[in-house]
């Protein structure tokens, strides 16, 4: 059995040509992060930095709830001491870690509601689409709880400081087009069209160059913890090593001879 032919229990994994389709799968109780999701993940991540032949990665649920959070019955069953809820976390950051670092393009699709957990979980992705009737929300004050699962590193990059503690300390629910202004999101489909115009995206980012996407990536998610003088020797390694590729050797080539670039996004064909 390879890895990708783990029985997982709350999720679905599958290949689209070099897309990875990821699909939480417990529609029945909203897509928690049960323990059982969370040993799926932390699986699925793992295998995922040892692929090679991907290009992206989209990420969806069943049942048209992306994610309602924590598993609030599993809270109620499983309190102890405070040293085995901070376990607890770091198993969340088993999996969250890898997937925030994955060098490739992630996608989240999310429909419905994504909230608390599945709010954070769409924040650690390097793109969101929504559907029109996408309700997301950091609902962890409600129940007594600080953001976790990232939140209170993403969040404040993506929309400011002042932004980040008024959406963490009110709970309120953003609207897609909110999440759009805020750049929390990319764009906005209809729920029927969510996934095709999810699984489009990848595809047309499958077709750049995957290592040189993933070490911007890796940087880039460095940009805001570091001076420039480190991002620029950063930087200056990368841009050394990819001087040397065969994309980049093709690219120029094409150029030359004035055929058209492999990756254009303009040209791209879906």
């Amino acid at each position: 059995m390879t890895h990708f032919e783990h029985d997982y229990t709350a999720l679905t994994y599958e290949v689209r040509d070099e897309v990875g389709l990821v699909t939480l799968n417990n529609p029945a109780q909203q897509n928690p992060f049960t323990p059982e999701l969370m040993a799926d993940l932390t699986h699925l991540t793992r295998s995922l930095q040892e692929e090679t032949n991907l290009g992206a990665v989209v990420i969806t649920a069943a049942g048209g709830t992306f994610s309602a959070g924590g598993d609030i019955k599993g809270m109620v069953s499983g309190h102890g001491p405070a040293a085995a809820g901070r376990r607890l976390v770091y198993q969340v950051h088993d999996w969250f870690q890898p997937l925030f670092n994955l060098e490739i393009p992630v996608i989240a699709a999310i429909d419905g509601a994504a909230y608390g957990g599945g709010f954070a979980f769409a924040l650690a992705c390097d793109f969101v689409l929504l559907s029109d009737r996408a309700r997301l929300c950091c609902v962890f004050s409600r129940i007594g709880l600080v953001p976790d699962l990232g939140c209170m590193y993403t969040l404040p990059r993506i929309v400011g400081l002042q932004r980040a503690k008024e959406i963490m300390f009110t709970n309120r629910a953003l609207s897609p087009q909110e999440c759009v202004d805020l750049g929390i999101a990319i764009a906005i489909y209809p729920p029927e069209q969510l996934l095709d115009e999810a699984l489009k995206l990848a595809h047309r980012l499958c077709q750049g160059s995957t290592a040189a996407i993933g070490a911007t990536k890796r940087i880039v998610n460095q940009s805001f913890n570091l001076d420039a003088a480190a991002l620029l020797e950063m930087e200056a390694a990368a841009q050394g090593i990819f001087l040397k590729s065969d994309y980049h050797k093709d690219a120029v080539q094409r150029f030359a001879n004035k055929e058209p670039l492999r990756f254009n996004w303009e040209q791209l064909q879906d």
